[in-house]
């Protein structure tokens, strides 16, 4: 069953904040104030060459100190406005440095504001792209650094305000100065963990940035490509893919490297596309998707796509699923218990290294899924609807209609799946945000507010600390059932081979369901109750919350597992 779009997100322009000109909706010059006096001082020194020039061929002296002042004073005052001559010298900018730490100052009047940067402008900077980071070949072969020894990166700002929350209009622009003068365009964007940088790929080379998108330059390249660039948990490491030729056969493998081009290394190798690695959250292994070729019964062998992890300090590798297709793009939960990726147009979710997949979200597209902060809700791009962005939000565990909130974004484009942007969760959330352009050397960051969750926060609390109750009382096979009555009831059963209990807990209950009937209870004060099916049990109710533990026939094991149920639901009470 669909579900119902939630609400749809309109354009509104950025308010300025604190008396300075607005952020949003406003592009970045390349020129400025601080160029203005020298482009004078450079007309008026042409001018008066050419007066020179003009006083020899007529056979007349140059004027004297004398009579400049002379004409100055006959004129109204005229070279006095244009002060083409100050007394002191003063320094004229060196065109050759490049401002690598922010954007270019923008007009006082606000003049720039969505405009494009014009053919001069943009002609400008690349010229100081040039100057700051040369143009050196791609290597023959391998992964080389881009950064020149004279070039140092800006100093790391604040989070960027995108990361943290609500934004004071619907999108904000990233400056991205020098890359935006490139002919390949800029795609593959991400922030680092704590927004405080932003890494991307321009054609065949990688760069970085700061969260708010000033200071972007380049820092990796290769001869045959890089794609893929993914941060680390602790924001210092980025693992990427690199395109290769490995005998005679097109390959890509896994790499990583620190932000500033050092500590290059290799993680896998062989006739393999290794492609879309994804961090663990303990930082010790990558997950990515792998084309490979398997044995076939003719000797050739086929291609089949798997998702494999590697652990990074040894390098074994272990296959986490098969047969999942192309662009699968897996990513893991905050806590590192479930792994989602793509297959077609399915998101899947299972739980390594031995769990099952099952389906999370149907018609799901774009560049995997994005985990909430809090790992109870994940948010992906919705792939039927070619003609216009939606994004889709869907709270764990995305079992029926009421858990999917579907958002349609307006102002953007179409977009092939495959490029679709990079979701990301804010600090806080409650907004999803990603990057796009709608126009060449225009950037923006995307900033969604997304619907509450159908379920409390006490549903989760409550979910979690049944199954840590019962795999701690010695049930191994634990697994949860939830109702399709959202907020209401959850059901989690453990299994050992002697028996299997049954915890049910809903809220705002305050009895048990009508099907029991009330027994004596010789193992406990707990009120206790059984049903036609043999299944007897004991059940209590605190703080708007109602609970019953239920075993087949053995009643003892239901008190047991309820006497340590109770007050871990029940602390207060």
């Amino acid at each position: 069953m669909p579900a119902e779009h939630d609400k749809s997100v309109t354009v509104v322009p950025l308010e300025p904040v604190g008396g300075e000109p607005a952020a949003g909706e406003k592009q970045h010059s390349a020129t400025g104030p601080r160029r203005r006096w020298w482009l004078v001082v450079a007309v008026v020194a042409v001018l008066g060459a050419a007066a020179v020039v003009v006083s020899v061929q007529s056979g007349t002296d140059p004027p004297t100190d004398d009579a400049a002042e002379g004409a100055a004073a006959d004129g109204d005052g005229a070279a006095e406005a244009a002060d083409p001559a100050p007394q002191e010298a003063q320094e004229i900018p060196d065109e050759t440095s490049a401002d690598l730490t922010g954007p270019a100052e923008q007009p006082e009047d606000g003049s720039a504001a969505d405009q494009l940067p014009t053919a001069d402008a943009g002609a400008e900077a690349d010229g100081e792209l040039s100057e700051a980071f040369g143009e050196p070949e791609h290597p023959v072969s391998g992964v080389e650094p881009y950064i020149p020894s004279r070039v140092r990166p800006a100093e790391l700002g604040p989070p960027a305000e995108v990361c943290r929350g609500a934004l004071p209009a619907y999108r904000i622009q990233l400056p991205l100065r020098f890359a935006s003068t490139k002919p390949d365009g800029i795609d593959h964007v991400s922030w680092s963990p704590d927004c405080r940088r932003m890494v991307f790929r321009v054609g065949a080379t990688l760069w970085t940035a700061g969260g708010d998108g000033t200071g972007d330059m380049p820092f990796l390249t290769a001869q045959h490509g890089l794609s893929d660039p993914a941060w680390s948990p602790n924001s210092e490491w980025i693992a990427f893919s690199q395109d290769a030729i490995v005998d005679g056969e097109r390959a890509s493998h896994i790499l990583i490297v620190q932000p500033d081009a050092l500590g290059l290394a290799q993680i896998t190798d062989g006739v393999v596309l290794d492609r879309d690695p994804a961090w663990s959250p303990d930082g010790e292994r990558l997950v990515f998707s792998r084309r490979a070729r398997v044995p076939g019964d003719d000797g050739a062998g086929e291609f089949d796509h798997f998702i494999v992890a590697v652990d990074i300090a040894t390098g074994d590798e272990q296959v986490l699923a098969f047969g999942v297709g192309p662009d699968s793009r897996p990513s893991w939960s905050p806590d590192g218990e479930l792994l989602t990726y793509g297959s077609g147009i399915t998101l899947v979710a299972l739980r390594p290294p031995d769990g099952a997949p099952r389906v999370m979200l149907a018609d799901a597209a774009g560049r995997g899924a994005a985990w909430s902060p809090d790992g109870s809700r994940v948010a992906a791009f919705r792939h039927s609807h070619p003609d216009r962005m939606m994004v889709v939000v869907s709270d764990l565990p995305g079992l029926y209609p009421g858990d999917e909130h579907v958002i349609e974004v307006e102002g953007l484009g179409p977009f092939s799946p495959s490029a679709a942007p990079r979701l990301r969760w804010s600090a806080d959330g409650r907004r999803v945000f990603f990057y796009a352009s709608d126009m060449p050397a225009s950037h923006w960051a995307y900033s969604i507010e997304v619907p509450e969750p159908a379920r409390p926060p006490e549903y989760w609390a409550a979910l979690a600390t049944v199954e840590d109750v019962l795999r701690a009382a010695g049930y191994s096979e634990v697994s949860a059932q939830h109702s399709v009555d959202v907020e209401a009831e959850l059901v989690v059963r453990g299994r050992t081979a002697a028996t299997t209990v049954e915890a049910w807990v809903a809220f705002g209950r305050t009895e048990p369901r009508g099907f029991f009937d009330a027994i004596d209870n010789p193992h406990s004060d707990m009120p206790a109750i059984t049903r036609g099916d043999g299944r007897n049990g004991v059940w209590f109710t605190c703080n708007n919350l109602y609970g019953e533990v239920l075993a087949q026939s053995l009643q003892e094991a239901a008190t047991a597992a309820a006497t340590t149920l109770q007050p871990a639901l029940c602390p207060a009470s």
